[in-house]
């Protein structure tokens, strides 16, 4: 008779790509995935692996038990759910964030996590949206907390809530009664992070059919660009909340503009996976805490 082990040993390895990322996801030896699976074969006299070739790949009796191996853990996981409630979940939950969720939210996030699921472990991981969607499709991290222009078609999500941006330079360079085109704001100095940011295409589709030509790209930190801004190196597009008190303060000034400020949507985003089920779940948590204004 078959095991949940061996199960999962068949589906990750598939799904992963390889034994030694299946041992990572499932907390084990590369031995013991191998072992597994080859049981699985031998009980029931069935080639799951052609490994005839330089790779180990699929027969066609594999694809069929793989599906299989999907769905019934799926399955799984919603009816321990459903008996034993939130506290059967255990192991890490590798989140993917940028410097804006764990400047706000996060902690919010991790008090309820703790409260709800408290056999999960957290492990954040900070960087730049396009690298966390790599990570994320890579399944080195299990959901990503990433702007919504930047989620492929292969992911699923949960919308979370919108993030507004402001155009904002430094008080003493600011006309506050000139009205800025985004030809005008193309014209200026733009600070950025690097080209890896999520925030660059949301202001390039702001900014589109012009084209900025003076940017200066910079460390990869919101607060950084808003003390560069506020010393005069150029202007930069922050969002609005988090730096309410430096414009209320003057350390930064709004640029009013002839169309609205940008805005991006931020969503949780997840592998269709055996275990999506509770990656979404994860990701109505985080549609509950999300809160960008500055938590001081």
């Amino acid at each position: 008779m078959f095991t949940f082990k061996q199960i999962e040993a068949l589906y990750w390895t598939v799904r992963l790509g390889t034994l030694h990322a299946a041992a990572r996801k499932l907390h084990t030896s590369q031995s013991a995935i191998t072992k597994r699976i080859q049981d699985m074969e031998g009980e029931f006299d069935l080639a799951l692996f052609d490994r005839t070739g330089h790779k180990a790949v699929l027969t066609s009796r594999g694809h069929e038990i793989f599906g299989m191996a999907r769905d019934l853990l799926a399955q799984r996981d919603k009816m321990l759910t459903r008996l034993q409630g939130l506290h059967v979940h255990t192991g890490t939950l590798r989140l993917g964030i940028t410097e804006i969720t764990a400047m706000t939210w996060l902690p919010a996030f991790i008090r309820e996590l703790r409260n709800q699921y408290p056999r999960v472990a957290l492990e954040p991981s900070i960087d730049m949206g396009a690298d966390l969607l790599q990570k994320l499709v890579a399944g080195r991290i299990d959901l990503a907390i990433v702007h919504e222009e930047l989620i492929t078609a292969e992911l699923d999500s949960v919308r979370l809530r919108p993030l507004e941006f402001v155009w904002t330079g430094a008080a003493d360079q600011i006309d506050d009664t000139r009205i800025h085109t985004p030809a005008d704001i193309a014209a200026m100095p733009l600070l950025r992070q690097s080209r890896e940011s999520g925030l660059n295409r949301i202001y390039d589709l702001w900014l589109d059919p012009h084209v900025s030509t003076n940017n200066i790209f910079t460390i990869n930190s919101l607060i950084a660009m808003a003390g560069l801004t506020s010393a005069g190196f150029g202007i930069s597009c922050l969002p609005r909340d988090f730096f309410s008190e430096w414009i209320r303060h003057r350390r930064l000034s709004i640029l009013r503009t002839s169309i609205a400020p940008p805005q991006s949507v931020y969503r949780a985003a997840y592998r269709r996976d055996a275990d999506a089920s509770f990656y979404h779940d994860l990701a109505m948590l985080a549609q509950q805490c999300c809160d960008f204004s500055d938590p001081v």
